[in-house]
């Protein structure tokens, strides 16, 4: 499968370095969790954040947290205050206070395990 056909398929880094403990065949990505669309439209969307991957889950991790700090959702458009918590290892949730409401989006470490095509 080409990077045409599945635009949003994640792309292993240049990097070597790996954490022995894993298996080597395992790569990490990120997706981020959050609010997309408007009003009675607005509903909760997962999607991979970069084209990277990694293959040291630590690296992985250490991009999730730089995430949570600096991505930009797409709600709200007027950020006041940030605050990130580390809820696992693997899964940081920033709440966002805005002008006048305050939006939530998860970022996650995640293992692809491959992709189904339906018929």
């Amino acid at each position: 499968m080409t990077e045409a056909q599945w635009p949003t398929l994640p792309m292993p880094s240049d990097e070597q370095e790996r954490d022995p403990r894993e298996p080597a065949n395992v790569e990490y990505t990120l997706l981020v969790e959050q609010l997309v669309g408007s009003g009675n439209t607005m509903r909760w969307l997962a999607e991979p954040v970069t084209q990277q991957t990694w293959r040291a889950r630590d690296r992985a991790r250490r991009e999730a947290e730089r995430c949570a700090w600096v991505f930009r959702p797409r709600h709200p458009m007027s950020e006041q205050r940030r605050s990130v918590y580390r809820v696992s290892p693997d899964e940081y949730l920033t709440i966002i206070e805005g002008a006048t409401q305050t939006f939530s989006y998860r970022t996650l470490v995640a293992e692809p395990l491959g992709y189904l095509t339906a018929r």
